[in-house]
């Protein structure tokens, strides 16, 4: 006999984070998202944009003296 178990994961401590986050929106005007610069698009969370949804957004890129300039740019 086969037995399924079903394996969960997203941490409940993520899950935590992002109901607290969608519960704090709604004190605020402007989301700043931090990204890694080496990694931009890798770093970035994709439940934000959903979350954030017509909120204003800022961009900073961390740690851009370790990433290529040219790719940066």
């Amino acid at each position: 006999m086969e037995s399924k178990t079903n394996i969960n994961w997203y941490p409940g401590h993520m899950l935590k984070t992002k109901k607290q986050i969608i519960e704090d929106l709604k004190l605020i005007d402007v989301v700043i998202e931090i990204l890694d610069a080496r990694i931009p698009k890798s770093s970035q969370n994709p439940d934000i944009q959903k979350i954030i949804n017509n909120k204003k957004k800022i961009v900073l890129l961390n740690k851009s003296d370790l990433a290529d300039e040219k790719q940066t740019r």
